[in-house]
């Protein structure tokens, strides 16, 4: 992996990475118009055809929706499945949303927090199965109160006996047995045996972000997820080992990742380079997309330039491996993500620590944060005034609508006050 040094280095490096971002792909996105406007069209056959042509197998329709059930597994997976949906539902059990009301003068006004009805939950599959990904969209669902929880995955994945006890266990009531642009135009839309959801949550590839992008409004989505992100703040007391293993997990991910080092200092960048060179060529599997991938070891020194230059990035995950790491807490905010100290290693936050994974991604850590069980809701605000209440603000509301020019706003609230007047007298 390149090492850089300097500021113009750095910031030559930076400018790249912002129009990385910011440039669209237009090949996904005219794709994913053409799926979801032949399922807006043709709804089952046009489901059924991109199973055939995409996973090759053909389903009927009533074939494409199947039931969880409890099926044998080996224990060791069923074990883990299970401390990972205890430990995920501890940590995300407080954040529940309560209900809220204030009352002032008669007027009382109430804000209504409830779980949405049915909530899609994407789980990526094909060579391998995400189970993770489906426990850490279903679990906070579920603490929502989401009344029905549905399961997008491509029919190689929807068969796997893991899969399905993991649905099972987390009261999934369907399975849907598709992937890609065109699982998510169905969730979205609805066919005539697949009905839609409210809210679509969960990763995959650049055409499923593609398509929740498009049809975002027709439906809720999380976020708009783009490639891993990681950046491993390392010192001389860091293990170069680790932080190349952890730079390694992130690019598996794929070649458009964006693994990078901060190195305090030359001497660090060199023992971390050296680490990543004696796992790629000791043939660590995913390790040779780093020589093509986008990924960087940038010298620096000091720690407000590092809080700055991590900051500006956003990623999505942050690993503090140096003396002391708690120094840089509290001042890196622009993360989903921060992982502090050598031992806590990005992915435990993947699978077991009880964290989220679903987070967000290409800088948007800095207005977005990880999915959690606020997301699951919808709120709603009921207002109830007495006539007392009334008139002690309507005289300001009628104020304030004039100034905008909305008279009509003021006349509403003024027939009210005379009627009000003329039941006294």
């Amino acid at each position: 992996m390149k090492i850089l040094t300097g500021h113009k280095q750095r910031d030559r490096w930076l400018s790249a990475l912002e129009e990385r971002r910011s440039a669209s792909n237009q090949e996904a996105r005219e794709s994913g118009e053409e799926v979801i406007r032949n399922v807006r069209r043709d709804g089952d056959r046009a489901v059924a055809q991109y199973i055939r042509r995409f996973d090759r197998i053909s389903l009927r329709p009533h074939q494409i929706v199947a039931s969880p059930r409890r099926v044998p597994i080996k224990a060791d997976i069923e074990r883990a499945i299970d401390v990972a949906i205890t430990r995920v539902q501890l940590f995300h059990e407080k954040q529940r949303q309560p209900e809220y009301s204030c009352s002032e003068g008669g007027a009382k006004v109430l804000h209504r927090v409830r779980p949405l009805r049915r909530v899609g939950v994407y789980v990526p599959g094909g060579k391998a199965v995400y189970l993770s990904t489906l426990i850490m969209c279903a679990v906070p669902a579920r603490i929502a109160g989401v009344g029905e929880i549905v399961v997008a995955t491509p029919p190689e994945a929807a068969k796997q006996p893991e899969l399905q006890y993991a649905a099972e266990r987390l009261g999934v009531k369907q399975i849907y047995r598709a992937g890609g642009a065109a699982a998510i135009a169905a969730m979205a839309l609805g066919t005539r045996t697949l009905e839609r959801v409210d809210k679509i949550v969960g990763p995959g590839n650049r055409y499923v972000a593609a398509a929740k992008q498009l049809l975002s409004g027709e439906v809720g989505i999380d976020m708009i997820a783009g490639p891993t992100e990681i950046v491993v703040i390392a010192d001389e007391t860091a293990r170069p080992e680790w932080v190349a293993a952890d730079l390694l997990a992130q690019a598996e991910h794929g070649e458009d990742t964006s693994p990078v080092c901060v190195a305090s200092s030359i001497d660090v960048a060199r023992e971390v380079n050296s680490a990543l060179t004696k796992q790629v060529r000791g043939g660590v599997k995913g390790s040779t997309r780093l020589s093509t991938g986008h990924g960087a070891i940038i010298v620096i020194e000091s720690d407000a330039e590092i809080i700055s230059f991590v900051n500006r990035i956003g990623p999505e995950h942050v690993s503090v491996q140096v003396k002391s790491p708690t120094r840089f807490a509290d001042s890196i905010e622009n993360c989903a993500a921060v992982f502090l100290g050598g031992y806590s290693a990005v992915a435990l936050g993947d699978y077991i620590i009880g964290t989220n994974h679903v987070l967000p991604t290409m800088g948007a850590a800095r207005f977005h944060s990880p999915l959690g069980v606020y997301d699951f809701y919808k709120r709603s605000n009921v207002i109830a005034c007495t006539r007392e209440s009334f008139a002690r603000v309507s005289a300001h509301a009628i104020t304030l609508a004039e100034f905008e020019g909305l008279p009509l706003h003021a006349e509403s609230i003024r027939v009210r006050g005379e009627s009000a007047s003329g039941e006294e007298s």
